[in-house]
C-alpha cells in the first residue's frame, strides 16, 4: 500500500513538472509518449512504430537542450512505469512488452537531444531523418556487439523510418504551427 502512495506522489509531481514547464508542445509530447509506453506498446503488433523521436524533436526545438534532457530522462522512465504498474499485466498482446524501459535507448535519446539542438536551423523533416539514422545505427551496432548471432530486423527499421518520416512530412504545417505557439 505504501508503494502505491509513493507512485501517486511521483505521478503528481510529474504532472506538476509538465504543467510547470507548460505549453502545448510539452503537453502534446508527453501525451504521445505516455500513449506509446503505456497503451500502444501493450498491443504493438507492428514493429517499429514509436513516438518518442517525434516528442523529443518537438520538445528540444521548442524548449531547448535542458528541458529536452529532462524530458527524455524523466518522462519515458518515470510516468509510464507508474501507470504501467497501476494497470499491471492486463491487455498485453505484445510479447516484448516491459513495464519499465531503461537501457541503452535512453542514452541514445539523450544524445539525440544534442543532435536536434545542433540541427535546429534545419527543417524538421531533415532533423527527423538524421536522428532516425543515428538511432537505428547505434541500436544495430549495440546489437552486433552484444550478440554474436545478431540479425537486423529490416522490417522494423523500414517501418520505423517510414512511419516517423510520413508523420513529419504529412503533418509538417501542424508541427510548425505547434512550435510557433
Amino acid at each position: 500500500m505504501k508503494v502505491e502512495i509513493y507512485y501517486l506522489l511521483i505521478l503528481g509531481l510529474s504532472i506538476l513538472f509538465i504543467y510547470f514547464v507548460g505549453g502545448p508542445v510539452i503537453i502534446f509530447a508527453s501525451l504521445i509518449v505516455i500513449f506509446e509506453k503505456c497503451f500502444f506498446s501493450r498491443i504493438n503488433v507492428i514493429p517499429g512504430i514509436e513516438f518518442t523521436s517525434l516528442a523529443t524533436l518537438l520538445v528540444v526545438l521548442k524548449y531547448g537542450v535542458t528541458t529536452g534532457i529532462l524530458f527524455v530522462i524523466f518522462l519515458p522512465l518515470i510516468i509510464p512505469t507508474i501507470i504501467n504498474n497501476f494497470i499491471g499485466e492486463k491487455f498485453v498482446l505484445n510479447k516484448d512488452f516491459v513495464m519499465m524501459t531503461i537501457g541503452f535507448g535512453n542514452l541514445v535519446d539523450i544524445l539525440c537531444v544534442f543532435i536536434i539542438h545542433f540541427l535546429k536551423d534545419f527543417d524538421i523533416f531533415w532533423i527527423m531523418l538524421t536522428i532516425l539514422i543515428f538511432k537505428h545505427t547505434l541500436h544495430n551496432l549495440a546489437g552486433k556487439l552484444k550478440e554474436a548471432n545478431f540479425v537486423m530486423d529490416y522490417l522494423e527499421i523500414a517501418i520505423g523510418f517510414l512511419f516517423n518520416l510520413f508523420i513529419v512530412y504529412f503533418f509538417h504545417s501542424f508541427w510548425l504551427f505547434l512550435l510557433a505557439l
